[in-house]
């Protein structure tokens, strides 16, 4: 088999894959020769401005990102004894992962039900599995493949507490949470505590059973053996630019998303390319090995599932679930139902601004699923921060018309007394504020995208013919079927790893 450079263009750019173990790494070519110039052979040949490819490390898996997908994805075959390395490329593990709300839907999972939930994984999946499967019908493998996630989230949770030492806070009561109390779980501290809850404990635990964790290695390549199977990755290490060839019989990408790459945002989300980002490391390097490697992409646009603008503290975007709030803009008035926590970015853009404000009373700071948020996000945040015992003086504070504000807050209170807000429709916490008033300002950024790669019934990547790509998965925001949701990040990692654990 011959690759011209014509051949590769097709299938990758600047992208590397390798035409077989021991050959050249195959990328784009350099200057000069024409396009059906060869780039490699099968077999020993090299190509001048590549080094040959050198297994230096072997493992049976290769996670390539180390969120809660990455540690999902090592949790059941460390468990089994398989032999893993997880490259990551920031200085510390995480990624967008660390950042996260960490605002988790789950069922039937053992912390539920000791604090008296009824509902089982079963009696879920039986209500949902119609709604869940929906739209896959060119799929006939689609319904059992979503059942496997939806069960595997639920034992995401339980092996994290159980066998990881994950601590989790008591799941929240109807009068604490009255919309979707029954399925939401949290980090032990909260709202935006999954770092040292959930994260650091699974790694902690990881390394114990051995897995390998390496930070400062970035992905740059695939390789391929001459069959088309994916057996191992390059690196290339962040400090030093020492290039590191590691082999594995399976590989998992699961690098996140790509808002902080501008360069693909223009592309698929023009939209936003002018807003600031939150997240920074989340470039899409997994979506351009994958591509490189075959891949099919789908929903770029992030239009297939909700994935949206979000507010540059984005654990404060969810208080309004556990507390009442009042948002409005820098016009001092109100624009969107509060009691969410995705619409408002978008909503304050469609209005003509860039930034809104969050208001709440001490209630936030006596809420246990967000109390460690509010005092962590006033102190971090001090700049944008304002206290007052008046409206008058709130309004000051946050520059904005004095009478706005105060019409706004008498409309506001108008719809409390009679029960319903007719303005925009807000059912939980419709609730007046008391003095003294607290206030954050957010700023509409870029946080994050779905869109990615397909994985099929064994969770391995599909390429442009539906067919698998051996030797290679995905699992979180570079999945389609994650939707970017850190719950099915949590789920499609775990469900790799059963995968791979059974091989």
């Amino acid at each position: 088999m011959t690759i011209s450079r014509r051949d590769f263009l097709k299938i990758g750019g600047a992208s590397c894959i390798v035409a077989g173990a021991g050959a050249a790494l195959v990328g784009c070519s350099p200057a000069g020769g024409s396009d059906d110039t060869a780039l490699a052979d099968t077999g020993e040949a090299t190509l001048v401005g590549y080094s040959p490819v050198n297994f230096t490390d072997e493992a049976d898996i290769l996670i390539i990102g180390s969120g809660y997908a990455g540690l999902g994805a090592a949790m059941a075959p460390a468990l089994a004894g398989k032999k893993i390395i997880i490259a990551e490329k920031q200085a510390q593990i995480g990624g967008d992962s660390a950042t996260s709300c960490c605002f988790m839907f789950a069922n039937g999972t053992e912390l539920q039900q000791k604090a008296g939930n009824p509902m089982t994984i079963d009696k879920y999946w039986e209500a949902s599995a119609e709604k869940l499967s929906a739209g896959w019908d060119q799929y006939e493998w689609f319904g059992e493949w979503v059942k496997g996630k939806t069960y595997a989230n639920t034992r995401f949770v339980d092996s994290a507490i159980n066998d990881f030492g994950a601590k989790y806070q008591e799941p929240c009561t109807e009068e604490e949470l009255p919309r979707l109390f029954g399925s939401v779980i949290l980090p032990a501290d909260g709202i935006g505590s999954g770092g040292p809850n959930i994260l650091q404990p699974i790694a902690a635990k990881l390394k114990e059973l051995g897995t390998d964790i390496r930070c400062g290695l970035r992905a740059t390549a695939l390789i391929k053996d001459t069959e088309g199977a994916v057996i191992g990755c390059r690196f290339e290490d962040t400090t030093s630019g020492k290039v590191t060839d590691i082999k594995a019989a399976s590989t998992v990408l699961a690098t996140g998303g790509f808002a902080d790459n501008g360069e693909m945002v223009m592309e698929h989300l023009p939209a936003w390319a002018n807003h600031a980002q939150l997240v920074h490391g989340c470039i899409g390097e997994g979506h351009k090995l994958a591509a490189a490697a075959g891949a099919q992409m789908f929903g770029m646009d992030s239009s297939f599932e909700r994935c949206n603008l979000m507010g540059d503290i984005p654990n404060c975007t969810t208080w309004g679930y556990w507390t009442p709030i009042v948002l409005v803009l820098p016009n001092g008035k109100r624009f969107i139902e509060e009691a969410q926590s995705h619409d408002a970015a978008q909503a304050a853009v469609d209005a003509g601004y860039r930034q809104w404000w969050s208001i709440f009373d001490q209630r936030a700071f006596e809420a246990r699923a967000i109390a460690h948020s509010v005092e962590g996000n006033i102190k971090s945040h001090e700049d944008v921060y304002v206290k007052a015992d008046t409206l008058e003086d709130l309004a000051v504070g946050m520059d904005v018309p004095v009478e706005t504000l105060k019409a706004t807050f008498a409309r506001y209170d108008e719809l409390v007394a009679g029960g319903e807000d007719t303005d925009f429709g807000k059912k939980a916490w419709l609730e007046s504020l008391q003095p003294p008033y607290h206030a954050l300002k957010l700023n509409v950024c870029r946080y994050k995208t779905s869109g990615g790669v397909m994985c099929g019934p064994n969770n391995q990547v599909l390429d442009m013919n539906d067919a698998e790509i051996p030797g290679l998965y995905a699992a979180g925001a570079v999945a389609l079927q994650s939707f970017a949701s850190v719950s099915a990040c949590m789920a499609t990692g775990y469900y790799t790893g059963e995968t791979l654990a059974a091989l």
